[in-house]
């Protein structure tokens, strides 16, 4: 805590000479900007000195080959080869990682390992260690690394970032461009961030500055925890622009605890679709804005089915914590007990005042494609769920079709997407039409059937999509 104390106490002092001054009566002289600065620079030197002994170093070594991989150390060209050192030019791809146990455990980003190849973790003070397990968790793109060691390491606890909040001062460490050890200072930007390609949707942004080689190293308050776990940038150049993304602690934490007792990562799931009240509809309710999300019909069996809720039900609260996004509500939902009961606070057309309503979760089944249990088109048989993207399709109605700005015949309608699946995380999602898979046009079921045959799961996957009655193009990334 000596960072914190640093900021006290100069602040203090400050305070104390001005009212041992000759005036008694006067206000004590505000301390100047020099001396604020000078004790937030402090603050920053001892949580760095406090942190960077637990971040390490991620290496993964060639193939026999020797080449490396596009989009991996090469992208950065001539620059690596003046700095990387004889010692590491087998090196295929580096990133990040932290120490959260003394007993050798490293949390990481789950795209720092994904490689084939030797994986090798170096600490700051320049000791190596092979690792003898990784468990990994590709849809929230965390790994769990286990060090070969019986030694007692440095180490780093969590904060709770659920108590972050926007302004606040924080750090991000890890070895951007082969710079080992780097620091870099910014604040939190905003809460809750959705990534259409990353499952989830509570990230953390902030602006410290985040480049490539500081995924999987940690973001820390300052008192030297850890709040998130750096994994992602927004970018035009490929570098660093002022946005940068962290898992939150919280749910790195979660996760991470999964790897290590279950070796895989069970989530909870509602099994109703939810999705954001608009301004119009919270201000007819009485809401205030960003308050609720708004569900449609649950699907079949489902832990939503059978709590009762319906379509059109408005959610405020899960286990008496207000929800503002449907993002924050299912990152609730998936990292919830299911062997307890839980509440949920409900606004229901047509009854007065808030219900609350009793659920029990389940564990959301591998490549789960939910039927609505009200759909007719479904129950005719008229549908498809394709299970290796996770889609479930149904045929476009003349109605459909004018509601969602298509053209009568023009595609198909995306009645359910798996979460975490290939479609999810290219952004596609529930009510939008596709019209092209992989450049092949989707008018009908059946055409849809023919084009997915044709889909590789070593190749990225495109999607031309109509989304608010506008065309776009998604693109799935490859399954492997």
């Amino acid at each position: 805590m000596k960072h914190i104390l640093s900021i006290s106490v100069l602040l203090t002092g400050t305070l104390l000479l001005a009212s041992l001054a000759p005036n008694f009566g006067s206000e004590p002289a505000p301390p100047s900007g020099a001396e604020v600065v000078r004790a937030m620079s402090e603050s920053f030197h001892a949580t760095s000195q406090q942190v960077i002994p637990s971040v390490v170093k991620v290496m993964i070594s060639r193939g026999s080959n020797g080449k490396s991989e596009a989009g991996k150390l090469d992208l950065f060209g001539d620059f690596f080869s003046d700095f990387a050192g004889e010692k590491n030019r087998d090196l295929r791809s580096i990133g990040s990682g932290v120490l959260v146990s003394p007993s050798g455990i490293v949390l990481t980003n789950h795209h720092v390992v994904e490689d084939e190849g030797t994986i090798t973790v170096e600490l700051y003070d320049g000791r190596r260690f092979g690792v003898t397990s990784v468990k990994r968790d590709p849809s929230s793109d965390l790994a769990v690394l286990t060090l070969d060691s019986d030694q007692e390491l440095p180490y780093l606890e969590f904060a709770d970032s659920d108590t972050l909040e926007i302004g606040d001062w924080v750090l991000a460490i890890g070895t951007p461009f082969m710079l080992e050890s780097s620091v870099s200072a910014g604040i939190i930007s905003a809460k809750n961030r959705f990534l259409h390609d990353k499952e989830g949707g509570n990230y953390i942004q902030t602006d410290a500055a985040i480049n490539p080689g500081n995924s999987g190293g940690p973001l820390v308050d300052l008192s030297g925890r850890i709040v998130g776990i750096n994994t992602a940038i927004a970018t035009v150049s490929g570098g660093y622009q002022g946005v940068g993304f962290a898992i939150p602690s919280n749910t790195a934490r979660w996760i991470m605890k999964q790897l290590i007792e279950n070796g895989k990562v069970e989530r909870a799931f509602l099994g109703a679709p939810s999705s954001e009240l608009s301004y119009e509809e919270a201000k007819s309710l009485g809401l205030p804005p960003r308050f609720g999300v708004k569900t449609d019909t649950p699907y079949k069996n489902s832990p939503a089915a059978k709590a009762g809720i319906r379509n059109g039900d408005i959610i405020l609260e899960f286990d008496g914590k207000t929800i503002d996004s449907p993002e924050t509500f299912r990152a609730m939902v998936e990292c919830a007990d299911i062997d307890v009961v839980h509440s949920l606070t409900v606004l229901r057309k047509g009854e007065s005042g808030r219900l609350t309503l009793s659920i029990k979760l389940e564990i959301r089944p591998e490549n789960y494609v939910g039927v609505p249990q009200t759909e007719n088109l479904v129950e005719k048989g008229k549908h498809h769920a394709d299970k290796t993207l996770g889609l479930m399709l149904i045929p476009m109605t003349d109605s459909a079709a004018e509601r969602l700005g298509a053209a009568p015949g023009s595609g198909v309608v995306i009645l359910s997407v798996t979460p975490g699946g290939r479609a999810y995380r290219a952004g596609l999602r529930d009510g939008m039409v596709l019209l092209k898979l992989n450049g092949t046009p989707t008018p009908t079921l059946d055409a849809y059937r023919g084009a997915a045959e044709t889909v590789s799961p070593d190749a990225p996957c495109e999607f031309e999509v109509i989304v608010k009655k506008e065309i776009r193009t998604l693109t799935a990334p490859a399954a492997k």
